[in-house]
């Protein structure tokens, strides 16, 4: 056997095992097939449509890997109420520019979408964030 097979071996290991230990790894959006697609009709105009400017959006994105962390999903949770949690159609979200460089962003999931006799305390959260990204304040 040559002497450097088992440090190959090793190292083949290792690099493979490294997505357990934190890394994250990017998941595409699913896709409809291409015949659902083809029946959707764009509109002429946005206008009147929520507009967010990119630090806005930075400051959005920040938010939610924060509060739901990227990977987190419903079928991970074992309780009924984190399945519900994890699941960001049932969190209400408001952005609110306070001034050119500061967004709060609010998460107020909806329990009634989770079914009856849910209650969750303290389930939402309120950010501060800059639009470079960085959290300035949570509560």
């Amino acid at each position: 056997m040559r002497p450097g097979l088992p440090a190959l071996f090793c190292w083949a290991a290792l690099v493979t095992g490294c997505s357990h230990f934190g890394y994250y790894k990017y998941e595409k959006p699913e896709w409809t097939p291409p015949e659902e697609g083809a029946k959707v009709q764009f509109l002429n105009s946005l206008e009147g449509g929520a507009r967010l400017s990119g630090p806005m959006m930075v400051a959005l994105k920040a938010a939610m890997d924060d509060y739901r962390p990227p990977g987190m999903t419903p079928e991970s949770q074992k309780s009924p109420e984190g399945q519900c949690l994890a699941r960001w159609e049932y969190i209400n979200t408001t952005v609110f520019q306070a001034s050119d460089d500061v967004f709060y962003v609010l998460f107020a999931p909806d329990l009634s979408q989770c079914g009856p006799g849910f209650i969750v305390f303290d389930a939402g959260a309120e950010y501060a964030i800059d639009g470079k990204g960085r959290i300035l304040a949570k509560q």
